[in-house]
């Protein structure tokens, strides 16, 4: 299928973002040193002791308090800070924990949305995408909006909180090559490929917010760095709006020209939207592989299943259709990063506004370091 689809303009201007900033802007990544600790905000989280910087967003449900929950049961929590990491919200005073949720207090200073704010039938001038029920809407915004209202929680986990969900392994029947030279420190050339998500939109660096935290490829490309002596060179060949059958149509002369030793590809979010036939889809996602390995046959793959988008919004569709057929893919050679069943299990414990930067389909930070800790699991032991 062409990838001369019609897509309307609020589509692209949401899918697209400001992904270009976050591989040009040098002073935003140069700026997060000052306010994390990046090799802490990359210890996987299912194994962590101590959760750095969890994303919580207060929603308000009827005359409750607007609470939100955290996806461990904490022992103690270090601090409740806005999404900045600027201000730090007191115990008592702002919140209180409660029943695993940060419950905020009658006269809390931190900022909330209501569940009518989220998802409504009148239509709201510059921050509205379409719901998939009819007449609905649900609130949308590309510049800070959600982050705004997000709140950054640390704390260390109780001892009998444990992570349910799936755990990557180690790649290293599936990625002999890019493993060998990267324990033996020959210099590499990864290259991400994909759309908005991988371009890294709504990262905080990519909107220019505190605290400037690099795009998860960048978060990648850093672990690699602080773990493997030799060069690791990367370029992120990633478009907003795209589909997988872009990515076919231009792998020949984005990727093969790098001479890739990795590609790691993340189609998937735009092409379930436009519901795009899952073996089409696979099947343009084994073109891609096909054409970078004609040209480079040594080279090496992960390919990442997809987030899913916001199931209020139009843009659900048949995202989760995709995952089996690319599971389907793992191979000497090609390694899956399953971003599905991630989100999956965190949407059985926490709100998906915890997760997103735009309320649609894109991640923030904190799910950004889940991408980063994931794919970082198949390439680290």
């Amino acid at each position: 299928m062409s990838n001369k689809i019609f897509i309307p303009a609020v589509f692209f201007l949401m899918l697209l973002g400001r992904q270009s900033a976050a591989q040009d802007n040098k002073t935003a990544n140069l700026a997060w040193a000052r306010y994390v600790n990046l090799k802490d905000y990359l210890k996987p989280f299912w194994k962590a002791d101590t959760i750095y910087s969890e994303a919580v967003q207060p929603i308000k449900h009827g005359k409750k308090a607007p609470e939100g929950r955290l996806l461990f049961s904490a022992g103690n929590i270090i601090s409740v800070k806005d999404t900045y990491l600027q201000r730090e919200y007191k115990r008592g005073k702002d919140w209180k924990y409660k029943n695993g949720k940060i419950v905020l207090t009658r006269k809390s200073a931190i900022p909330y949305f209501t569940k009518e704010e989220l998802f409504f039938s009148d239509k709201k001038d510059g921050v509205s995408m379409e719901s998939n029920t009819e007449k609905h809407y649900v609130l949308f915004s590309e510049g800070g909006l959600l982050q705004s209202k997000q709140l950054s929680v640390t704390y260390i986990r109780a001892s009998q909180s444990q992570w349910e969900g799936k755990v990557p392994l180690y790649a290293e029947k599936q990625l002999p090559n890019i493993l060998s030279k990267l324990k033996t420190g020959t210099p590499v050339n990864i290259l991400f490929y994909g759309n908005s998500i991988e371009a890294g939109a709504n990262s905080s660096a990519t909107i220019n917010k505190p605290p400037f935290l690099p795009t998860w490829p960048e978060m990648i490309i850093n672990n690699l760095r602080n773990n493997y002596a030799g060069p690791v060179h990367y370029k992120n060949k990633s478009k907003g709006g795209m589909l997988a059958s872009w990515g076919v149509e231009n792998a020949v002369a984005l990727l093969n020209t790098e001479k890739p030793d990795l590609v790691v590809i993340g189609f998937g979010m735009n092409d379930g939207t436009f519901k795009i036939a899952p073996n089409v889809f696979v099947q343009q996602v084994k073109d891609i592989m096909q054409q970078v390995k004609t040209a480079h046959p040594s080279c090496e793959f992960i390919v990442v299943t997809p987030m899913l988008a916001n199931p209020d919004a139009v843009q659900s569709k048949i995202q989760k259709e995709y995952q089996q057929p690319l599971l389907n893919l793992k191979d000497t050679g090609i390694a899956i990063a399953d971003m599905t069943a991630i989100h999956e299990e965190l949407l059985r414990h926490k709100a998906y506004q915890d997760m997103t930067g735009n309320n649609v389909n894109h991640p923030n930070d904190y799910l950004a370091r889940w991408y980063a800790q994931v794919v970082s699991a198949l390439l680290i032991r």
